[in-house]
């Protein structure tokens, strides 16, 4: 066996490895984002986000997240770190999220997000989401929330509501998003979609 067959048998071994202890997904975040992640060991979770803006590739963002998820009879819960930067350095931010997922009864559940968020140009902010869903069927939820966490890279208070259609192993969540107060530039209605695939 040379040092190719070597290398290329090392790899295969490695990735195989990992997927036994692994499970990856990618997806969508509000239209903006493409994200890939690990979970290890059914907790440990790490991602990758790249931005989809229509800019040059020098005004685009990267931002890296850390953490770990669990469960507790009703309650699921999950803890970030994260960082994230412009590639041309221009801003930067970093926070953390603390979100939880409450099933009150089997067709309906709360969620609660806090996010203390700093960026370079707009300061900190501690950002939080609220909100509560509805199970139609085993495959839709009706979903709505209260938030201040940024789309982009401002605070805003925003309603959003939609539903999440989910079958499998692929989940896709459509939502109008509109801001309730700020700037009149603001005030506009936003269709925003989440996506996500599990390996």
């Amino acid at each position: 066996m040379n040092k190719y067959q070597r290398f290329l048998f090392t790899a295969v071994f490695a990735v195989c490895s990992l997927a036994a202890f692994a499970q990856f997904g990618v997806g969508v975040r509000d239209n903006r984002f493409i994200y890939g992640d690990f979970t290890f060991l059914k907790h440990w979770e790490v991602s990758l986000e790249q931005s989809v803006f229509s800019e040059k590739p020098a005004y685009q963002y990267l931002r890296a997240y850390a953490g770990y998820k669990g469960e507790w009879k009703n309650l699921t819960y999950k803890g970030q770190a994260y960082f994230g930067a412009a590639y041309n350095g221009s801003y930067n931010s970093y926070g953390a999220k603390i979100g939880v997922n409450y099933r009150v009864v089997p067709r309906f559940y709360v969620k609660a997000i806090l996010n203390p968020h700093h960026d370079s140009g707009y300061g900190y902010e501690t950002c939080f989401l609220a909100g509560c869903g509805v199970v139609l069927t085993d495959n839709i939820d009706v979903i709505a929330a209260y938030t201040t966490i940024p789309e982009y890279r401002m605070s805003e208070k925003r309603l959003r509501g939609g539903f999440d259609f989910h079958v499998g192993k692929l989940s896709v969540i459509p939502e109008a998003s509109i801001a309730v107060s700020g700037s009149s530039r603001a005030k506009t209605l936003r269709t925003v979609i989440g996506f996500r695939y599990d390996f």
